[in-house]
């Protein structure tokens, strides 16, 4: 089981280097609640995400790594689409990806999608809620509730 978390943390840091490019990049942690079915588990989960922005529209990319710390374990490594940052928006985002993960009854690696929201609450601080949904025969649905801290 840590091989494929190894495989997922390099993956992790190999597009942040490429997300970087001209552009202000970001990372954050995340730690909170996690809970989800196929099978039941609830527990804590912490978040490593890399973000860039895309300097002509108020869009970012970031890769995120999830590792639900519970029995089960899992993980879900997945690329994301970030919008409606800051501005306006009083530090509201919301955002999509899709990637690969084993969040699944046999613990079987396949696709794993998820959409998320957030709001800042302090400089560098906010609280995020995750939908993840295992494509997978299996594949889990749950759910992440947790603070994110951009370093």
């Amino acid at each position: 089981m840590r091989k494929p978390i190894l495989v997922a943390s390099i993956l992790l840091f190999a597009a942040s280097g490429a997300l970087r490019g001209t552009a202000r990049a970001d990372v954050s942690i995340a730690g909170g609640a996690w809970a989800g079915t196929s099978p039941a588990q609830a527990g804590g989960a912490v978040m490593l995400s890399t973000a860039s922005s895309i300097p002509v529209v108020p869009f970012g990319l970031q890769a995120t790594l999830l590792v639900p710390v519970t029995k089960q374990g899992g993980y879900a490594i997945t690329g994301e689409i970030r919008g409606l940052s800051g501005g306006g928006f009083g530090g509201a985002y919301v955002g999509a990806g899709a990637g690969i993960g084993n969040l699944s009854v046999g613990r079987t690696t396949g696709p794993v999608v998820t959409v998320f929201g957030g709001k800042g609450i302090a400089p560098h601080v906010s609280i995020e809620l995750r939908l993840y949904q295992g494509l997978q025969v299996g594949g889990t649905t749950a759910g992440f509730a947790g603070l994110r801290f951009s370093l």
